[in-house]
C-alpha cells in the first residue's frame, strides 16, 4: 500500500495553499462581480462562448466513455474489490446510503426539472425534429429529459466514487483527487501539478453547486410570488439564500452521522411520498404508459443522442442544452462524487456502480415518468396551459400541474419541505466536501471551515445578480472544462490501481 490506512492520520486537517488559493480566488470572483457586474457578466459570456466552440463536442463523447468505462468496470473481475480492506463492510446500511448519495446529487433543481423539462421539449422539440405539440415532441422530449437526468449523469458520479473511494479506503490515501492521480502523477501528487488539480476540483464544486443553488432559488422566488405576491427580486432571493443555508449550516455543523445521515432519511421519505401521491391521484394509466415508451424510446436512440449526433447541421440546440447539461454534471461531480466514496467504505466496486447508476438512474427515470407524463396529460387535456411558460419559470409550470390533481393542497403540503429539503441536503454535503478538500482532505473537517464554506452560496447571489439565469449557465459550462480532462486522468489512475490489486499481486507505492 502507499501508507498505513490510518484514520486519525487522515481526519488531521491541514489548511495548506488549497484553501488559502481557493479562498483568495473566491474573494475576487465575488468582488469582481459587485463591483463590475457589466464586465463581470461580458467576460463569463465570452468565455463560455470559446469553450462552447472549441471543446462543447468534448463533452458528449466524454460522458459516453465514463459510462461505459463504469458498467464493463462493475461487470468485470474488479467489480468484486471493496471499498476498504479485505473483510471490511459498510459504515452505512443500504437505505441510509442510497437516502444520501440521491439527496446529495439531485438538488433542488430535480423536482422542478422532472415537471417542466418534457413540458418545455413538447413546446420546442429537440432539434426541431417533431412538429410544436404533437404526440412525437412529447416522446422525443422524454427520452432527451431521461438522456440529461439519467445513467450518464449517475456514472460521472461513479466513476469519481470508485476512484476516489479505492485510493482511500484501500491504499490509504486522502480523498483529494490529487491523491487519487498517484499514479499518474507519482511524486507531482504532492506538489504545485497536485494542488491545481485540487483547486480545479475545489472551483468546479463552487461553481456547480452555485449554479444549482442559484437556479433553484431563482425557482423558489417565482413559486413564492405565484402563490403569495412575493416580488420576483434580488432581495428575496437573497433571503430565501440566507434563510435555507442557514438550516443547511446547522446541519452541515453536526457532521455525516447525524445531520446529513438524519435529513437524507427524511428527504427520501418525503420526496417517496410526494411520487406515490401523483402516481396514485393523477393520471396513473397514462404515467405507465409514459415509462414503458420512454424507456423504450430512450434506448432505441441511445447511442445517437449520446453522440450529439441527431439534428443535422444546426447545432444550436446542442450548445443550449447537450453542452450546458453535461457540463452541469460534470462540474458537480468532484463533490458528489467524493461524497459518495466518503460514505462508500466497506462497499464492492460493483455495489457502488451498481447502487449510483443502477439504482438511482432507474429512480431518475420513474421521477420524469411520473412528474412529466403527469405535466404532459394535464396540457394535452387542457387542464393547463403552462408549455409556453415552463421555460422561464419551471416552478410556476410544476405548481399549476401539481395544482390538478384532486388533493391540490396535500401535495402542496409535501412540496414545501420537499424544496427546503432538496436544498438544504445538497448545500450541507457540498459543504462538508469544500472544507474537507480545503483541509488536507481530512474526513473530519473542522467546524468553522465547514462554516465558511457553507456560505459559498455567495456566489449564486453574485451571479443572479450580475446576469440571472444566464451568468449561472455560463459559469456551470466554463468550471466544467479543466475537470472533464481530470475525469479521464481519473479513469486512468484507477485502472493502474486496480491492476496492482490482482490476487497475488503486490500492491505498488506511489
Amino acid at each position: 500500500m502507499d501508507r498505513p490506512a490510518v484514520d486519525g492520520a487522515r481526519d488531521r486537517p491541514r489548511l495548506g495553499a488549497v484553501f488559502w488559493v481557493s479562498l483568495v480566488l473566491s474573494l475576487g470572483f465575488v468582488l469582481a462581480g459587485l463591483l463590475s457586474p457589466g464586465r463581470f457578466t461580458a467576460v463569463l459570456e465570452a468565455t463560455r462562448d470559446l469553450v462552447v466552440g472549441r471543446i462543447g463536442p468534448i463533452y458528449p463523447v466524454t460522458m459516453l466513455l465514463i459510462l461505459v468505462f463504469v458498467v464493463v468496470l462493475a461487470t468485470s473481475r474488479y467489480g468484486r474489490i471493496r471499498l476498504g480492506e479485505a473483510g471490511s463492510r459498510p459504515e452505512f446500511g443500504f437505505v441510509s446510503w442510497m437516502a444520501m448519495l440521491l439527496s446529495a446529487g439531485v438538488g433542488l433543481s430535480f423536482l422542478f426539472w422532472g415537471t417542466a423539462e418534457p413540458l418545455i421539449h413538447y413546446a420546442e422539440p429537440p432539434h426541431g425534429m417533431a412538429p410544436s405539440e404533437s404526440e412525437q415532441a412529447a416522446r422525443d422530449g422524454l427520452r432527451y429529459s431521461f438522456l440529461f437526468w439519467g445513467f450518464h449523469a449517475w456514472a460521472l458520479y461513479a466513476a469519481v466514487a470508485v476512484a476516489v473511494g479505492h485510493a482511500s479506503h484501500r491504499h490509504g490515501r486522502t480523498v483529494l483527487i490529487s491523491a487519487t492521480l498517484r499514479p499518474l502523477l507519482r511524486r507531482h501528487a504532492d506538489g504545485p501539478v497536485g494542488t491545481v488539480v485540487d483547486l480545479c476540483s475545489v472551483f468546479a464544486i463552487l461553481f456547480g453547486v452555485a449554479t444549482s443553488l442559484g437556479l433553484g432559488t431563482r425557482e423558489l422566488n417565482a413559486g413564492l410570488e405565484h402563490l403569495a405576491g412575493v416580488p420576483d427580486a434580488y432581495g428575496p432571493k437573497i433571503a430565501i439564500i440566507v434563510g435555507l443555508m442557514t438550516v443547511s449550516t446547522i446541519s452541515a455543523m453536526t457532521g455525516l452521522g447525524r445531520g446529513i445521515r438524519i435529513l437524507s432519511l427524511a428527504n427520501l421519505t418525503l420526496c417517496g411520498m410526494l411520487l406515490l401521491l401523483v402516481l396514485v391521484l393523477g393520471p396513473t394509466r397514462v404515467i405507465l404508459q409514459t415509462l414503458g415508451t420512454g424507456v423504450v424510446d430512450y434506448v432505441r436512440h441511445l447511442v445517437p443522442m449520446s453522440l450529439a449526433t441527431e439534428g443535422g447541421s444546426d447545432r444550436r440546440w446542442e450548445q443550449e442544452w447537450v453542452y450546458f447539461f453535461w457540463a452541469w454534471w460534470i462540474a458537480w461531480a468532484p463533490f458528489v462524487g467524493t461524497f459518495i466514496a466518503r460514505i462508500s467504505r466497506g462497499r464492492t466496486i460493483r455495489q457502488v456502480v451498481t447502487g449510483v447508476v443502477g439504482t438511482s438512474g432507474t429512480v431518475t427515470l420513474v421521477w420524469f415518468s411520473v412528474l412529466g407524463g403527469t405535466a404532459l396529460e394535464a396540457e394535452r387535456s387542457g387542464a393547463v396551459d403552462v408549455a409556453g411558460v415552463a421555460a422561464d419559470s419551471k416552478s410556476v409550470a410544476t405548481l399549476e400541474v401539481l395544482g390538478t390533481l384532486p388533493s391540490t393542497s396535500l401535495a402542496l403540503v409535501l412540496l414545501v419541505p420537499v424544496l427546503a429539503l432538496l436544498f438544504i441536503t445538497s448545500a450541507d454535503s457540498a459543504s462538508f466536501m469544500l472544507g474537507s478538500a480545503t483541509s488536507g482532505g481530512s474526513m473530519r473537517p473542522p467546524r468553522p471551515l465547514r462554516l465558511m464554506w457553507s456560505f459559498a452560496a455567495a456566489f449564486a447571489a453574485v451571479l443572479l445578480l450580475t446576469g440571472g439565469a444566464d451568468s449561472l449557465r455560463h459559469a456551470a459550462v466554463i468550471a466544467a472544462v479543466p475537470f472533464t480532462l481530470i475525469l479521464v486522468a481519473l479513469c486512468v489512475s484507477l485502472v493502474l490501481d486496480l491492476r496492482s490489486d490482482r490476487p497475488g499481486h503486490t500492491l505498488r507505492r506511489y
